[in-house]
């Protein structure tokens, strides 16, 4: 059964639906919302999204106004909508080196966003493109010093 069908407009789920759901990246999952969660001191919001792509209920979250993206539960693998300014394309340029080959590729590649900056979707399905995706997100939101 597809996500927006499990859990209508009007039947959230909790956190540990959406990692059910997931299934076979459960671990990928919980691994990275716990990081985003504990190296950045922030909450998740549940939303419910009626876009006719992407329907159903996803994750967001934010620090200080910026967001890291949006996930989209799926089953064995999530979605993870990014926004980068165009601002970033220095900082982002002398990551890629470090991501793999498919995500540079994909930022390389990323459509514009209301000429503000790129986006890109990065399907969360290996511990390589969740890695990838945090180096992003510092690029975006450098983790505070501890």
């Amino acid at each position: 059964m597809e996500w927006h069908q499990l859990f209508p407009k009007n039947s959230e789920p909790t956190m540990t639906d959406m990692a059910d759901y997931i299934g076979g990246a459960k671990d990928l999952w919980l691994s990275l919302t716990s990081y985003i969660e504990n190296t950045y001191n922030t909450k998740p919001k549940i939303t419910y999204s009626g876009c006719s792509g992407m329907p159903g209920w996803n994750v967001k979250y934010q620090k200080s106004g910026q967001a890291f993206g949006t996930l989209y539960p799926k089953e064995d693998f999530f979605d993870v909508m990014v926004i980068l300014s165009y601002r970033l394309d220095p900082a982002m340029e002398a990551i890629l080196p470090s991501l793999s080959r498919e995500t540079a590729e994909l930022y390389r590649n990323a459509g514009d966003y209301m000429k503000i900056g790129k986006y890109m979707m990065l399907r969360i399905n290996s511990r390589e493109t969740m890695e990838d995706y945090k180096k992003i997100i510092a690029v975006k939101l450098p983790p505070p010093d501890k």
